[in-house]
């Protein structure tokens, strides 16, 4: 097994990475292209582990180094990265699916051959100041392969994912809910429909405008300031990398009379598990309209029955709210592992 340690900032794309993509279902937040604008504007290292067998792919893991000198509002180092400190495994852009993907099946979701594996490898690259490992996003299946020994492991917000195969249409979906969120849906769809003053759209994410919708984004982000390291706010030069790979789509609300975007979703598409990855709106204060987000969830509903999709991801936050609209919730947990 060969192992290989990658930095998106300096390091080439690999021969290999689109094969591996594919391969492993890698959604567009993987790219290449958008994994090395993510990692010159992120505040840490975000190395690229990729097992190798005989020269093909067989596992790859993102992660971040963090340390003492990591800060809130500094960039990576790029000389020094700091004696002692942990890594954060997790997805490079969705953080409602695991950062590693493994050739193969594992009862345990990958989560022993992370361990077994994955650690060794970045213990040898980074030495003994790798001090701690943080997992998230480990399955029910990948709780018992962290449990014992120096770890803690607690669950964390579930991920709602809305499974459309059981329906013909939009309506069919909606007529699926609970009466009053039935009813509910029934008002904001009529009401829609019947405004001209507002236009709906899907398209191809390289025709969207970054700089518009990392506007929108900036809104949408000083709501959630409730976690303990806020993220820093969407880039422009990361969203344009991110929206032009091809298998991202943009759900769109303009105003009909001055072709303004008053709300955005972005989609990364994926054969049978897509992700709803960005929403943004307008406050109500500067001309946003109410239900936008009710909306745009029968939007998606629509997108995945035409493009023949199974089900699609909705991420976390407002579970209750998600359910009722027909999601299930699946749980998920949080590892810290102490490396002694």
């Amino acid at each position: 097994m060969v192992i290989e340690v990658l930095d998106p900032r300096r390091d080439p794309e690999p021969v290999y990475w689109k094969s591996l993509r594919g391969k492993a279902g890698l959604r567009a937040d993987w790219s290449w292209e958008v994994l090395t604008a993510q990692a010159w504007a992120a505040r840490t290292e975000q190395p690229v582990t990729v097992l190798l067998e005989d020269g093909e792919p067989r596992g790859v893991v993102s992660s971040a180094w963090v340390t003492g000198l990591t800060r809130r509002h500094r960039f990576a180092r790029t000389a020094g990265r700091g004696r002692l400190g942990g890594l954060d495994v997790r997805s490079p852009g969705s953080g409602a699916l695991p950062g590693w993907w493994f050739d193969g099946e594992d009862d345990d979701g990958g989560v022993g051959r992370l361990l077994d594996t994955f650690v060794p490898a970045m213990r040898e690259e980074l030495g003994f100041g790798l001090r701690a490992l943080l997992v998230r996003q480990v399955g029910e299946s990948g709780v018992d392969s962290v449990r014992g020994g120096p770890k803690m492991v607690r669950r964390t917000e579930d991920v709602a994912v809305l499974d459309v195969t059981p329906f013909s249409s939009r309506d069919d979906w909606m007529h699926s809910l609970a009466r009053k969120r039935k009813q509910n849906l029934r008002k904001i769809f009529r009401t829609f429909d019947a405004d001209p003053s507002l236009e709906v759209r899907v398209r191809p994410g390289a025709e969207a405008d970054s700089v518009e919708i990392a506007e929108l984004l900036r809104y949408n982000e000083t709501k959630h300031h409730d976690v303990p390291i806020v993220p820093l706010p969407a880039f422009v030069g990361y969203l344009g990398r991110l929206l032009r790979q091809p298998d991202v789509q943009v759900i769109e609300y303009r105003e009909t009379a001055t072709g303004r975007a008053v709300a955005v979703a972005t989609l990364l598409d994926h054969p049978t598990l897509p992700v709803a990855r960005h929403w943004a709106a307008l406050p109500r204060e500067l001309g946003g309209r109410p239900d936008l987000y009710f909306h745009f969830y029968g939007e998606a509903v629509r997108w995945a029955l035409e493009a023949g999709r199974p089900q699609v991801v909705f991420g976390k936050k407002m579970s209750e709210m998600k359910a009722s609209l027909g999601a299930r919730l699946v749980p998920q947990y949080a590892a810290a592992v102490a490396l002694l």
